[in-house]
């Protein structure tokens, strides 16, 4: 069944058909270390649930069989969009990716003046942001690599859970521009919550959120190489151990 706001001809494959989360998809696929693939149907990355319908959620937990929800947000971004529901069996983790807010920043996509204006500023945000929740990253790694089918996810889906899973993919050994495309699709997923948005609320004066360039991951995958050595040494340096158990639990 084709849910609302899902156009079938244009949706990539690794969305998940729902009505009212806007992108939420497979991170399994990829082409990885030594000629491996990513698994699919075990890990999932989304933007919030606070708009899902009844069927959204019971899609989540009844067919993608999803065990661990982590959120990434600040608590008090539930009083804008709420939080995963408490459901038997499902396990919430409050995971806050620590970082500056982007409210206070202030940048919104009529201020840069062009597209590679808005990669630095987002490589900045990045690595900054990697480097200061580092511990929710840490976090996230460990519970996607005890084994049972997972979701993270901040607000959009896009900066936040776009930063543990280019992490993830890169213990994965899933190259670089894979990694960038995989951030890129956000693009797809913030078309849809705009047309929704629009037809509930109007199209507001101006357009506040930033776009997904995928160079601008590959700029931020540039840097961590160049700060650590590697993604997966700074996967080391913030104290995650699970790399072994990710590619055998992953990789197939």
């Amino acid at each position: 069944m084709v849910l609302e706001h899902t156009d079938p001809e244009t949706l990539p494959q690794q969305f998940v058909p729902t009505e009212n989360v806007f992108n939420l998809r497979d991170v399994g696929g990829w082409n990885a270390l030594g000629g491996k693939k990513v698994k699919t149907g075990q890990v999932f990355r989304s933007d919030n649930f606070g708009n899902a319908t009844e069927a959204d959620i019971d899609h989540v937990v009844n067919h993608l069989g999803i065990k661990h929800v982590i959120d990434l947000r600040r608590a008090e971004e539930w009083d804008e969009s709420g939080r995963f529901p408490e459901i038997d069996g499902v396990d919430f983790h409050h995971f806050e990716l620590l970082h500056i807010k982007w409210e206070q920043i202030g940048r919104r996509t009529t201020s840069f003046s062009d597209e590679d204006e808005l990669i630095e500023f987002l490589r900045h945000r990045y690595t900054g942001m990697m480097e200061a929740g580092y511990l929710s990253i840490r976090d996230s790694l460990d519970v996607i690599a005890s084994g049972e089918p997972v979701v993270f996810h901040c607000m959009a889906g896009k900066d936040r859970t776009g930063i543990v899973a280019a992490v993830l993919l890169s213990i994965l050994g899933v190259d670089d521009e894979d990694i960038a495309a995989d951030y890129a699709l956000t693009s797809f997923g913030s078309a849809r919550w705009r047309a929704w948005r629009d037809e509930k609320f109007g199209k507001p004066e101006v357009e506040g959120g930033l776009a997904t360039p995928a160079e601008a991951m590959l700029q931020t995958i540039k840097e961590i190489d160049a700060r650590f050595g590697s993604m997966e040494a700074y996967a080391e340096a913030i104290g995650f151990k699970g790399a072994d158990a990710l590619r055998d639990l992953l990789l197939h």
